[in-house]
């Protein structure tokens, strides 16, 4: 255009510049940015726009943020922020100069990054103007990455105000973060928009909202998850509830928990039995199986009735205690309120055997077991197995037999464990070393034979 004598305008640089930015060419933006200011142009919001969009696509996230700040950002004569000031960049950006970096901040996991320069165009651009999809993208990914202010900001803005409707697997995201940053009231929320929507419940979709309420400490409300669930139509499971047993295990929660069962009794809710049995099995994973005893005891006045799993929640305890005698007991118990025993249950006495010097009922258990169609575990024959190379017992073939006809693999460590009597890897290890050590001693020390050796 310069060599027929006509001046270039800002609009035929801007051409220049997208067809640069299109390719991710961030030097030839550079270069015809010299040219326009050699031209005594000044570059406009859609020659920002378009430069910003380069620059994104060639994944230069802190250069594009560096040239949003000049936009945004008022400085003092000498380049300071100064609130009084002025940009030092003095064009107003659009929504266009924003969203680009947005998508690659989040396409980075730059969740943080992303929720500031999403605020940052809230102010600079117009809060009207940025449609419900940039806040639900934003609030999927934050989610992603545990970024819970940005989530619960995106879920208020986006999906409450905007009426955005995510999607189930978005609503999952969110659960999970809410689970993961002790966010029950957002747990709530989701599951109370999924309802709403007519999404059908599932028991992963609760697993979530009981972390959220289990981390949070608010024991009551755990509880109420699990009753709900059960209203519901699902069975809560143990699997359900292993974030309120983790936190149960910390000291001095087994009694809050308690405490908060016996109020929800004295209102009139009913205390769900899963509830009971995590508490139980949080006693003897402490190994207060005394309190374990104690806490079962309590069930009528509850309004629980215990079921298989409560008792096998007390066998936990027996085991940790290494108690056999309690652990008889229970079975006792069992027998006379009519309870079943399930595969958990055999498992869990076997187990307790092999605690023992005497371990024979180990056996009468395992072949009761069988009697009933039922195959025990490889757990359960790995640990008869490292029991009888401990103790030497020469029933040891006829387990590992055994446990090979159900499928079962002898695995290489097991098998060096029964080959040295029940030394384990570590020990095994050790004892070789020893042996080696003492076979270098003898080298390097040759016997001396004198006259009269001859």
């Amino acid at each position: 255009m310069e060599l027929v004598g006509i001046q270039p305008t800002i609009s035929a640089f801007n051409i220049g510049l997208r067809a640069a930015a299109s390719n991710g060419d961030t030097v030839m933006l550079e270069e015809i940015r010299s040219m326009i200011e050699k031209a005594g142009l000044s570059l406009n919001v859609n020659s920002y726009e378009i430069i910003i969009q380069g620059l994104c696509a060639n994944h230069e996230l802190e250069h594009a943020l560096d040239l949003l700040g000049d936009m945004t950002v008022a400085v003092n004569e000498r380049g300071q922020p100064d609130e009084t000031g002025r940009p030092a960049i003095d064009v107003q950006p659009s929504l266009s100069c924003f969203t680009p970096v947005i998508q690659l901040a989040m396409e980075l996991h730059e969740s943080e990054t992303a929720y500031l320069v999403l605020k940052m165009a809230e102010v600079q651009a117009g809060l009207s103007r940025i449609p419900a999809v940039v806040y639900t993208d934003l609030m999927a990914r934050a989610a992603e990455d545990y970024v819970l202010e940005a989530v619960e900001y995106c879920w208020k803005k986006g999906v409450k105000e905007m009426q955005s409707n995510p999607d189930e697997g978005t609503c999952m995201l969110l659960l999970n973060c809410a689970g993961h940053e002790k966010a029950p009231r957002l747990s709530a929320e989701v599951i109370q928009y999924m309802g709403e929507s007519g999404m059908e419940f599932q028991e992963y979709h609760f697993a979530p909202l009981l972390q959220a309420f289990s981390l949070a400490k608010k024991f009551k409300s755990a509880f109420n998850v699990l009753s709900i669930m059960r209203t519901s139509g699902m069975t809560p499971t143990v699997l359900t509830a292993t974030s309120l047993l983790k936190v149960l295990d910390e000291p001095g929660y087994i009694e809050d928990a308690l405490v908060c069962m016996q109020e929800m009794h004295k209102e009139g809710k009913a205390v769900d039995v899963l509830a009971f049995n995590v508490l139980i099995e949080a006693c003897g994973r402490t190994k207060a199986l005394t309190r374990a005893m104690t806490i079962f005891e309590m069930a009528p006045s509850l309004g629980v009735e215990p079921d298989t799993d409560s008792y096998n929640a007390l066998l936990t305890g027996c085991i940790a205690d290494r108690n056999m005698m309690e652990g008889k007991n229970v079975i006792a118990m069992m027998q006379r309120a009519g309870v079943d025993p399930n595969v958990d249950t055999y498992q869990s006495l076997i187990t307790l055997c092999l605690t023992q010097i005497n371990y024979e009922d180990a056996f009468m258990y395992l072949e009761e077991m069988k009697s009933h169609n039922v195959i025990p575990s490889e757990g359960i024959y790995t640990s008869l197995v490292r029991k009888l190379a401990r103790e030497n017992d020469m029933r040891i073939k006829f387990a590992v037999e055994e446990m090979e006809s159900f499928g079962y693999t002898v695995g290489r460590n097991l098998r060096l464990y029964i080959e040295t009597g029940g030394l384990s890897n570590l020990e095994e290890s050790e004892r070789r070393k020893r042996i080696r050590v003492s076979q270098r001693r003898r080298s390097s020390n040759p016997t001396q034979f004198t006259a009269l050796d001859i």
